[in-house]
């Protein structure tokens, strides 16, 4: 069955002119498909570049919360002819970071609600980036009227929630993901995906960061999907190619025939 990595990073400077060989290993693997996020205007430009170049890879573009600091307002309407590119599956990575401090929370909160609004507008999924933010960004999605029954829905990538969190999420219609942290051996990760039903819940690697064990210590890389599949499949006591299917599925339920297999 095949896999795919809906978030990775293949334009951080780790996969520099390696993109090739990261989508062959990722073949081999049969991650068949992997979306590239964009964080600012030149990635989510890089990520098209990319996806334009391998039919494995598709895209998002948006500007991450530690980016918005340097974002512009003409970034606006080179986003949105992104956004009617035939690849580009998603607005993000976007969302709220208040653990880092590259960028004012005021300033987040301005370019969230405005890429939010052109989700709309485009008619596609968001990819959410949280991190120590969780109760001020479901705030503010409800203030927004964004969720999975208003709007074209999206994923909270990387969850870092409780599972209180989690039902929250999951009661606006939104799917979770988990990367490679979820195979740790102190990691929390473990009993809240438990608790998520298998439905909702997609494969991502967050590459270049977070290699799922055996790989921890290495760049992550969309080959190493397998591995958390695998984790998964025993967390869940179901076959792995039946996490191959259901998490391919949930996949193109929100990012659509975009998405083709």
């Amino acid at each position: 069955m095949p896999f795919i990595d809906t978030h990775c990073h293949l334009t951080w400077g780790t996969f520099n002119g390696k993109v090739g060989e990261v989508v062959e290993r990722a073949r081999n693997a049969s991650v068949t498909r992997m979306m590239t996020l964009g964080t600012d205007l030149l990635t989510s430009q890089q990520s098209k570049h990319y996806a334009d170049q391998y039919d494995e890879i598709y895209f998002a573009a948006g500007i991450h919360p530690n980016d918005a600091s340097t974002a512009e307002e003409d970034h606006i309407t080179a986003l949105k002819t992104l956004y009617s590119h035939p690849k580009c599956v998603a607005v993000g990575e976007i969302g709220l970071d208040f653990y880092r401090d590259f960028t004012d929370p005021e300033v987040q909160d301005v370019w969230l609600r405005r890429q939010l609004q052109i989700a709309k507008e485009v008619n596609l999924p968001v990819v959410l980036h949280d991190r120590k933010a969780s109760k001020e960004l479901l705030r503010l999605l409800d203030e927004e009227s964004y969720d999975g029954i208003h709007s074209a829905g999206g994923v909270f990538h990387c969850f870092a929630g409780d599972e209180k969190m989690a039902d929250e999420v999951l009661a606006r219609g939104f799917f979770i993901s988990f990367t490679g942290n979820l195979t740790y051996k102190k990691s929390d990760r473990p009993e809240v995906a438990k608790h998520i039903p298998i439905e909702k819940l997609f494969l991502e690697t967050d590459s270049p960061f977070m290699a799922p064990v055996p790989k921890r210590g290495r760049d992550n890389e969309p080959a190493y999907i397998p591995y958390l599949a695998s984790f998964l499949a025993q967390l869940k006591e179901i076959t792995l190619d039946n996490v191959a299917r259901i998490t391919t599925e949930n996949a193109l339920s929100l990012f659509g025939p975009k998405l083709k297999l």
